[in-house]
């Protein structure tokens, strides 16, 4: 007998919606949907594949023997498969999303790191008139400035460069 199949296999072994859309990657109306559906060859292959492995059976007319058995270890045994099975998928599933937000935070802090380091570069290239040794000598004095120096100091400093812009151009 193979009517609604699918649905008989979800009522005998308990099998939660959630966890099972979550395992065969669909909605939970879709899972709905199966359990409504006369025949189990109506189901998607690939979908049907899953259910199959799900049971560790390779054929509807196995998964139906399914249904038959009566025995209450092989019916522990199927329901320890299928609950391994199906806490593994949805395991993989928060492993793989916890990293693609670890990848996500990466990639924000790589093209933070990038955007400042193409604002040195940039910076960097106002130096370029200058020969190596003045562009070192100047770099260095105002790296010893600046190392240590709060806000305000810093602030003076720009200051009196300015001054000594304004002047220079005069």
């Amino acid at each position: 007998m193979t009517t609604k199949l699918f649905e008989r296999l979800v009522t005998k072994f308990s099998i939660k919606v959630n966890d099972l859309a979550k395992y065969l990657e669909i909605s939970k109306a879709t899972i709905y949907n199966y359990r409504n559906l006369d025949d189990f060859g109506d189901i998607p292959s690939d979908k049907q594949f899953k259910i199959f492995y799900l049971f560790g059976k390779e054929t509807k007319e196995d998964l139906e023997l399914v249904l038959d058995e009566s025995d209450n270890d092989i019916l522990a045994q199927y329901v320890n498969r299928i609950s391994s099975i199906l806490k593994g998928s949805i395991q993989d599933k928060k492993e793989s999303i916890a990293s693609i937000e670890s990848l996500s935070m990466e990639i924000e802090t790589l093209s933070k790191e990038n955007a400042a380091l193409k604002r040195q570069l940039v910076s960097l290239q106002k130096f370029d008139g200058l020969d190596e040794f003045t562009r070192t000598v100047l770099l260095d004095k105002v790296a010893k400035i600046a190392d240590g120096s709060s806000t305000a100091e810093i602030k003076q400093f720009i200051d009196y460069l300015e001054i000594f812009e304004a002047y220079k151009n005069k």
